[in-house]
């Protein structure tokens, strides 16, 4: 079956077939720039008759895992390839013909600084260091591809623009053909939030304001605490579970993304639920949809729905905590990386952005005693 493409897949095919060193993609949301990189990748290593590495890397690995990796199968199959016959789910690498195609997080310092390769994917490359950049491109033999979402200037503003050769492909929603009516709709609806619009409607560089919870690292999830669960419940957003402990000594937060998955029936969301956890575990839910808590009470389930405070004082008390996030947590850094404010003063947090967030603040004030019950 043959593909669909994109206008910004075909963009970077010439820019590919012209021999630019480096191409780098600026857009917004749902602009295909990602898909369409790894639809290109695919196509190189199919088509090549020589041996070529082609290195895929991002801020870690479970964020590649649930993006671009996942992104990937999806191509192959359509292209007629099955991802289990050609991948090597230990060292994260697929063989098509006579290529390499492996994926790596740059939190392993040692593939920043190992062997060369001849063709680098950085994906998202606004949420790695420039010093990072530096290292992998110099130890690419062909083309750099890099792609971000401009939501502030970072080191190719900087360093790249107007300085180094490259080819700069700017998209948006727009240039993705393949949208559907409803996404398109949900995409326009956030027209009014102008800083959000300018970034990803617009897919121009955007003057944020700086994140609301700054205050988090990764780490290993502490598994010596008592934990519970929050969940934010979704429609058109995604269902949005997270794990919970708090050290309220040392002023530590444990997080775990567990699930963030839109689509979901009640049926398949109680499923993923107790696939996820241990029988009895407690779960802080939105108390916006009583009829689901106890839907999900009758199933067996130890839920209750969550007594919110107003998200400017878990602001407040969340910011006097450290959280320590799970490197597979890809939504949730992605979450705490665009979670802003909405107005200059830090009065209003923007309404997009926290589902994971959300459900983290009903867990903690029940972990905390910040609310009776």
């Amino acid at each position: 079956m043959p593909m669909k493409c994109t206008s910004v897949f075909e963009r970077n095919l010439n820019a590919y077939v012209n021999k630019e060193p480096l191409i780098v993609n600026q857009g917004g949301t749902r602009s295909s720039k990602s898909y369409s990189i790894m639809q290109l990748l695919m196509l190189i290593a199919v088509k090549s008759k020589v041996p070529l590495i082609i290195s895929v890397c991002s801020q870690s690995l479970p964020h590649l895992k649930l993006g671009v990796m996942r992104d990937f199968d999806k191509i192959l199959l359509i292209y007629g390839i099955i991802p289990d016959e050609i991948k090597n789910k230990t060292d994260n690498y697929y063989k098509i013909g006579k290529c390499i195609i492996e994926f790596f997080g740059v939190d392993n310092l040692g593939k920043v600084h190992g062997p060369a390769r001849d063709i680098l994917f950085i994906n998202e490359g606004n949420y790695i260091k420039g010093e990072i950049y530096t290292q992998l491109a110099i130890r690419t033999k062909r083309t750099v591809f890099v792609d971000f979402n401009p939501t502030k200037e970072f080191w190719y503003h900087e360093d790249i623009q107007g300085k180094v050769q490259h080819k700069l492909i700017k998209s948006t929603y727009l240039d993705n053909e393949f949208l559907t009516a409803e996404q398109i709709a949900r995409i326009e609806s956030k027209k009014a939030n102008a800083e959000w619009w300018k970034v990803y409607g617009e897919g121009e560089l955007g003057r944020l304001q700086d994140a609301i919870l700054t205050n988090w690292r990764y780490g290993e999830f502490d598994k010596t605490l008592p934990h519970i669960y929050g969940l934010d419940f979704g429609s058109r957003d995604p269902d949005a579970m997270v794990k919970i402990a708090v050290d309220k000594k040392n002023m530590l937060v444990y997080l775990d993304e567990i699930i963030y998955q839109t689509g979901n029936s009640s049926d398949t969301l109680h499923e993923l639920i107790i696939s996820n956890t241990k029988p009895n575990e407690l779960i802080v839910a939105d108390s916006a949809a009583p009829r689901t808590i106890t839907d999900f009470k009758i199933k067996g389930l130890n839920i209750v729905p969550a007594l919110k405070k107003k998200v400017l004082e878990d602001i407040k008390v969340l910011n006097g905590y450290t959280l320590i996030v799970t490197e597979r947590s890809y939504n949730l850094v992605r979450e705490l990386n665009t979670w802003v404010w909405l107005d200059k003063k830090g009065e209003v947090p923007i309404d997009e952005n926290n589902h994971l967030l959300d459900a983290m603040r009903y867990a903690f004030n029940r972990l905390t005693s910040r609310v009776v019950w």
